[in-house]
């Protein structure tokens, strides 16, 4: 069950991403591939092919979107800058170790429950992530946790507001930079969510934009949320 919540995405948005990270970076290698697609060598992954203008790769969707979102902070942001990343919302750690392969991030903490992070410290421990990786149970966060970047899929935004003040106080706030993935569905207008809403989030940061979700997942209504652009 559990890797239907971390291996979430399907082919459709798989072959998206593909195209997305071709037309962006068209530099990456035929090793960088193979260092991505180490992702999906645990945890026995739903795998497709993909095609686009001659290329091909084999692999899950959920990685392909990883790097995706690679190819957006290597466009939004200045990645020589990130020095320390904040993830909230983990999955199983496959965006830090495509992120910590890439980009010279000195140090990464992973916030989430305490099993998904068990989870997360197996799987990049098996696959030898080395670095500062620093896991923090989510239920208790005591002190400020500035940051370079604040990264956030989905999770943030479909936190209650009592959760999502501790966050906002203690890492948001204090982050040079941020790309938040937010929630559109019909969830939150249902009251499963008791979180705020984006306007009310965005409204918080005054440097922040919002735009559209590429490729769509979830929702036509999911939105991305950047601040400390270019």
């Amino acid at each position: 069950m559990y890797n239907r919540v971390v291996d979430y995405m399907w082919q459709e948005v798989g072959q998206a991403c593909f195209e997305h990270i071709l037309q962006s970076r068209a530099d990456f290698t035929e090793d960088d591939w193979l260092n991505f697609l180490q992702n999906d060598s645990l945890g026995n992954p739903s795998l497709a092919e993909y095609n686009f203008n001659g290329s091909l790769v084999i692999g899950s969707p959920t990685t392909l979107r990883y790097v995706k979102v690679l190819v957006d902070l290597m466009t939004l942001f200045d990645t020589d800058a990130i020095e320390t990343v904040t993830e909230v919302g983990i999955g199983y750690g496959g965006q830090c170790r495509i992120l910590t392969n890439v980009l010279p991030i000195e140090r990464y903490n992973l916030i989430d429950l305490p099993e998904v992070l068990a989870l997360a410290e197996k799987f990049l421990t098996a696959l030898n992530v080395a670095g500062d990786i620093r896991y923090i149970d989510g239920t208790h966060l005591y002190h400020d946790a500035p940051c370079d970047l604040f990264i956030s899929d989905y999770a943030f935004s479909e936190l209650n507001k009592p959760a999502q003040d501790v966050y906002i106080e203690k890492i948001i706030t204090k982050a040079t930079a941020g790309y938040v993935t937010w929630d559109g569905t019909v969830f939150a207008e249902m009251g499963m969510y008791s979180g705020y809403t984006i306007d009310e989030f965005v409204a918080m940061l005054p440097a922040a934009k919002v735009l559209p979700e590429y490729p769509v997942t979830t929702s036509p209504d999911n939105r991305l949320i950047v601040w400390g652009t270019k």
